[in-house]
């Protein structure tokens, strides 16, 4: 299968066109990605690839080398979460996916064991509990039960933690997933009179929602309105997306976002520079492989793939 990959912005202003049949989409807060076996023709976008340069695209996104947080982890959960969702809606497409995206977790997981163990703290929530240092009495709020509030919450679950979401099946499975963890005393909750009375208390709001959504209204209200000194960090978009809340003088000086937490990575990234281009070399050159007569052997079958979940 030939592939072809075209990278769009995650705003509506970048918005891809509508996916046509056999196009697997993804989507990040910071992109969207569209994967083909078949030419999309002229496509405004911001990069596309083809062939060997398409799949070491997707191998460094996978890996998290694509990543404002250079080497985060929490992206290759979402790559595999969103071909699961895939296969589920779309079995039949699916298919032609499959031994892409068996190779792809196979060669991630490799070349994170290999260049990229021990990076350390490269997660949006050890950053968003390096920058909030919350307290063990603090209140916290966290709204929305996506990957990334998947990703923040157990970082939080030492404090009082509470997790709004009206969907029950996502609480559910993020209730679940904190459970495996050991932890089992987070407050879930789904209307919004429980959400205003946590708010009302709450020392630390995080925001995992997607910016502009009607969240982002009810908490600047809320919070403005009742004057309350909650401080709030958005991880749902960077700065430039974020005006309704930084021109709030109220909020300035205790609002916080992804832009901010990229700021404490660069810093960060000095010690990991030569880590980060060993692995960005070691996926142009598993492309390469992969691209020729199946030089490298795939040990896996497709029935393994539960094994990278």
């Amino acid at each position: 299968m030939d592939l072809f990959l075209y990278e769009f912005g995650a705003s509506s202003a970048e918005a891809p066109p509508v996916p046509v049949e056999g196009v697997f989409e993804m989507k990040t807060c910071q992109r969207i990605l569209h994967l083909s076996p078949f030419t999309l023709g002229p496509v405004v976008c911001r990069r596309q690839y083809q062939g060997a340069e398409a799949y070491a695209f997707l191998l460094r996104f996978a890996c998290g080398l694509e990543s404002e947080i250079k080497g985060e982890t929490d992206v290759f959960g979402q790559v595999k979460n969103a071909f699961k969702n895939f296969k589920l809606s779309r079995p039949d497409q699916a298919v032609v996916f499959q031994p892409l995206f068996l190779k792809i977790f196979e060669d991630t997981k490799d070349i994170r064991a290999g260049y990229l163990h021990g990076i350390g703290g490269n997660t949006y929530g050890a950053l968003a509990r390096r920058l909030l240092a919350p307290l063990p009495s603090d209140q916290v709020v966290i709204l929305g039960a996506g990957q990334i509030s998947k990703s923040v919450a157990p970082y939080f679950a030492e404090s009082k933690l509470t997790v709004f979401n009206r969907s029950l099946g996502r609480l559910l499975e993020l209730t679940s997933e904190l459970a495996k963890k050991g932890y089992h005393h987070i407050n879930f909750i789904q209307d919004d009179a429980s959400l205003h009375s946590a708010l009302l208390t709450a020392d630390l709001i995080i925001l995992g929602t997607p910016a502009e959504s009607e969240l982002d209204q009810k908490v600047i209200s809320f919070c403005t309105g009742k004057n309350l000194k909650a401080k709030i960090l958005h991880l749902g978009a960077q700065a430039p997306d974020l005006a309704h809340f930084q021109n709030e003088p109220a909020l300035a000086d205790r609002f916080g976002c992804l832009s901010d937490l990229f700021a404490m990575e660069k810093e960060q990234n000095i010690f990991r520079e030569k880590q980060v281009a060993q692995a960005m070399e070691a996926c142009r050159h598993r492309a390469i492989l992969r691209s020729m007569a199946r030089s490298i052997s795939i040990s896996h079958g497709w029935e393994d793939l539960a094994l990278f979940s």
